[in-house]
């Protein structure tokens, strides 16, 4: 998935916070329009933008289009500012920009609110086999890839995976790569000895059948508890992997990182439209994962999780609480968000 990090400039002062003062009972004006921000054409990012928009179009009865920018760093500011409606966001570029942190330090979009989890990313670092790397704590000494050139969002959770081995970068030889898909290359080559991927990426299996006892996904340090990968990169937690045959560099059950990708709403989202929205992908859903294979891996009761790194939209709260999907800790999560 690419995730640019051109920045462009940000919110209104004393914005902040309009959500959370506006109460969920008021009715208010119905959008007229909604654009879905996501990254270029031909990306994951832009079919699911597609995806939502006919969605929204069919069931809400409102004109919806998918709109492209350079990256999700570009659109965030602009739904933060209300000029345009929705965007897929990870949790980790959600994260960062809510609390003005990274490429967004001092530019805090603290008006942009989730509707919904669609997406989960398996994401840890690959070696070859033959390497005999087998754990984050066996990269020590190793050429590691830890910053990508386009992406500083997972510069800083590569630096926390490395950190669950009591690991910094200055105990590998870290290595730059221009992304995710020209790090897999530096493996195969020879240039690096690991590199982060996303598990379900194409270019992982075309590399596996390519190497000589192919690749593998290593596991994470003995420090990696969600709690502890929150906190070096919000909205990145830890999941169990088993092998499978659309993955066979899962050698055996192992324990990787993972992120998340939200759709999420800017200041032009009232709560009757976040109300519908919500209701929408929720009783909808079962058909859209028929229609877009990514979004399958996130069960319908899965879509409103408790470890979102920013506030969900109060609209959207109400519907889960009605649906029975917001539970004790949905409330104190999105509390200490808000």
């Amino acid at each position: 998935m690419k995730i640019s990090r051109s920045i462009a400039t940000l919110m209104l002062a004393g914005a902040a916070g309009a959500f959370a003062l506006t109460s969920v009972g008021t009715a208010e004006a119905k959008l007229k329009s909604i654009t879905v921000g996501s990254n270029p054409a031909g990306s994951t990012y832009f079919l699911l933008a597609g995806g939502f928009a006919k969605l929204f179009q069919k069931q809400l009865k409102i004109r919806s289009t998918a709109q492209p920018h350079a990256g999700s760093s570009v659109y965030l500011p602009l739904m933060n500012k209300g000029e345009i409606t929705l965007g897929l966001n990870s949790s980790l570029d959600s994260g960062l920009a809510f609390n003005g942190l990274g490429a967004y330090k001092g530019k805090k979009t603290r008006n942009v609110r989730s509707i919904a989890r669609i997406w989960i990313l398996p994401y840890m670092y690959m070696v070859k086999e033959s390497s005999g790397i087998k754990t984050v704590a066996d990269l020590k000494g190793k050429k590691v890839v830890v910053n990508f050139k386009t992406n500083v969002s997972l510069a800083q959770t590569n630096r926390t995976i490395l950190a669950t081995a009591g690991l910094t970068e200055k105990d590998v030889t870290s290595v730059d790569s221009g992304g995710v898909v020209a790090g897999i290359n530096m493996v195969v080559e020879g240039r690096a000895d690991a590199t982060t991927v996303a598990l379900a990426m194409p270019q992982m299996r075309k590399a596996h059948a390519g190497v000589p006892g192919g690749l593998r996904i290593i596991s994470l340090g003995p420090k990696a508890t969600d709690e502890f990968l929150g906190k070096g990169m919000a909205g990145l937690y830890s999941m169990n992997v088993k092998p499978n045959k659309r993955q066979p560099f899962v050698r055996q059950p192992t324990h990787i990182a993972a992120f998340d990708t939200y759709l999420n709403s800017g200041t032009s989202v009232g709560n009757d439209d976040a109300y519908a929205m919500a209701k929408a992908i929720v009783e909808n859903w079962k058909q859209m994962q028929k229609d877009y294979g990514p979004l399958r891996g996130v069960k319908k009761e899965k879509l409103v999780p408790a470890n979102n790194p920013i506030p969900y939209h109060p609209g959207a709260v109400k519907y889960y609480k009605e649906a029975g999907m917001w539970s004790a800790a949905n409330e104190k999560n999105d509390a200490g968000r808000r």
